[in-house]
This record gives structure tokens, sequence and C-alpha cells, in this order.
């Protein structure tokens, strides 16, 4: 037998070989099949965890506000041991949940989204004063009340919205919302991509 006879007989018993192995290996083991969400699944998943988080958000700024009742009232203060003014105390209030917020009650009212009066939910901000002077800033808790360091009072209170007219008040002009709403962050994104805005839910 020659080198060359040699060599294709080694192959055709290689080949046979293989074929008689493919022929009797044991069969595939079942594999599970992991059936994954749809995407909207766990865009619902993330909607619900961010609503959760701004709604402990709120009810801690809510419960840090009340928390400084009775307060001194004091012309630019803004901490609890000198005494709060009206735009000190929302300042440190948010500052408790790491809200950053200017010094000023003019400044405080340009920060956030303006929200209806009749949307308002606990943690808002309140504007008080003229349309083209803002003097006075609470922080909305709820039921139609609202937290604010009143210099009439001399303390931090709780006052109704619908309190009466009285020239030492000044009127509601606006609300202010300083936490983000999953549909803001949703309409931004769509703004990123180009898609229109108003036809993104959530």
């Amino acid at each position: 037998m020659n080198l060359y006879s040699v060599r294709s007989f080694v192959l055709a018993s290689s080949i046979a070989a293989c074929a008689f192995v493919v022929e009797n290996i044991a069969p595939p083991q079942r594999v599970a099949v992991v059936h994954v969400k749809p995407r909207g699944w766990f865009h619902e998943r993330a909607m619900l965890a961010f609503e959760r988080k701004q709604l402990a958000l709120r009810d801690s700024i809510v419960r840090i506000a009340q928390a400084q009742l009775g307060t001194p009232y004091v012309f630019g203060g803004a901490s609890p041991t000198n005494g709060f003014d009206c735009s000190g105390l929302v300042r440190w209030v948010f500052e408790q949940v790491d809200l950053r917020s200017p010094r000023l009650a003019a400044q405080q009212a340009r920060i956030g989204k303006p929200v209806e009066s009749a949307g308002l939910s606990p943690g808002d901000l309140l504007t008080f004063g003229e349309r083209d002077s803002i003097t006075h800033v609470g922080i909305y808790i709820g039921e139609g009340r609202f937290v604010h360091a009143s210099s009439v009072a001399g303390r931090v209170i709780v006052s109704p919205l619908d309190r009466p007219p009285h020239e030492l008040i000044k009127p509601l002009i606006g609300a202010r919302r300083v936490l983000t709403t999953w549909r803001a962050i949703a309409v931004r994104g769509t703004q990123r991509r180009g898609v229109v805005p108003g036809t993104v839910t959530g």
C-alpha cells in the first residue's frame, strides 16, 4: 500500500468514527428558556420606584417643615438655632433633603416648574406678593395648609390657603414644583430623541 492509499484509509476511518459518535451521542439536555418581560414592564417598574421615592421626599419635606413650628421669626435667619425668615426656612428645609435652593424669596420663585393651585402636592413651594414682586414664600403641606415663617406671627406657623384678606397678609401669587415628576423626565427624554412631547405617558 503506497503513502497515498494509507492517507486515504486513515481519513476514511476518521470520518466513519465521527459519524458513529454523532449517531450514538446522548441527546442534549433541556435548556431552560428565560422569558424576558417586555420593555414596558421595566418602564412601569422604574416609574413606580421613582414615584415612591418622590413621595418619600415629599413626606420628608412636610415633616421637616412642621418640626420647625414655633421657631422664632428672625429677619435674615436661616437655621433653627438662629431663627428663620420665610426664604431662610424654605432653603433650610429643602437642604435637608438635598434640594438646592437660592436664598431670596424672589429667586426661589423661579426654581422648579409652575403648578396650578388646584393641582398642589405636599412639598410644593408657594409664592406670595405682587405680580412683579415676590415678598413671601411657604411650603405646602396638604389639605389646603402651608408652613411658613411669618413676620406677623413672629414665628414659624401653619396657615390655611383660604385665609381672609388682610393688609399685612400678601396674596398667593403662584406655586412651584421643586420635585421632578416621572412625566417631566419622560418628556425631556423624548425631546432629546426628537419625539413630540405629549406622546409619552407616565
